[in-house]
């Protein structure tokens, strides 16, 4: 059988190897992203183990309900936190600025957030964190985890703007697997890809709160202990 494009789960990486501002390195096999995985894709080559074993659904209730997780088994759990709800994700999007749908997830999701930063510290990897384009809400999710282990700011902005090189791919999926999104979609905002800006304010806000992206978390209800887990887990 010819693997086509459409089968390639598209915007997957491992996002080990990147530098720590104290000296060390994200640990590769403990943090994936990608866009939606769907029914019947290929075994991915971009990265060295497959499937995982933890996945983080970012989507929301509607886009999820429609049908299983494709990657649910007995050896992968499928976590699913909403970042955005039916009506954020669905609502007509012409003009929305990213910053403004980025800001409103640090300001209406921070508890999921924190329930990400405990699921990632302490369930089985590689764990997968997806939305549908794997772009936003899981650009938000990824920066979240890279920032508190110490990623800089620039290197986590360099990540989330390579997404912007899958975009078709990426659209051709939602098109053909999300129909539940309707048929406005692709949403402009999917459309104009990754904007550096609006991961910008988000990161900016995490290191301007008293005792920086630690604070922002602490604040919202995560332990320590939780914070240093996925430190010592992820870094090395």
């Amino acid at each position: 059988m010819t693997v086509t494009d459409i089968d390639v789960l598209p915007n997957l990486r491992d996002l080990g190897g990147l530098p720590t501002t104290d000296g060390r390195r994200t640990r590769t096999g403990v943090l994936y992203r990608s866009a939606l995985p769907a029914p019947g894709d290929a075994r991915p080559t971009a990265v060295a183990e497959w499937p995982a074993r933890t996945v983080i659904d970012l989507r929301s209730p509607r886009e999820f309900a429609t049908r299983a997780h494709p990657l649910q088994s007995d050896d992968t759990t499928v976590h699913r936190l909403s970042l955005l709800t039916d009506a954020e994700v669905t609502a007509p999007s012409q003009g929305t600025r990213l910053a403004d749908v980025y800001q409103g997830i640090l300001a209406n999701a921070g508890d999921k957030l924190v329930d990400l930063l405990q699921i990632a510290a302490t369930t089985p990897g590689p764990i997968l964190l997806h939305c549908a384009a794997g772009k936003d809400r899981t650009g938000v999710a990824v920066a979240l985890l890279l920032r508190i282990s110490g990623v800089d700011p620039g290197d986590i902005i360099a990540d989330y703007v390579s997404t912007n090189e899958h975009m078709p791919a990426v659209l051709a999926r939602i098109t053909r697997f999300a129909p539940e999104l309707g048929r406005t979609h692709p949403h402009d905002r999917d459309l104009r890809g990754a904007v550096p800006d609006a991961l910008e304010g988000v990161l900016s806000q995490w290191d301007s709160h008293s005792g920086g992206v630690h604070g922002w978390v602490r604040s919202r209800g995560a332990t320590d202990e939780s914070i240093q887990r996925w430190i010592e887990r992820f870094t090395e």
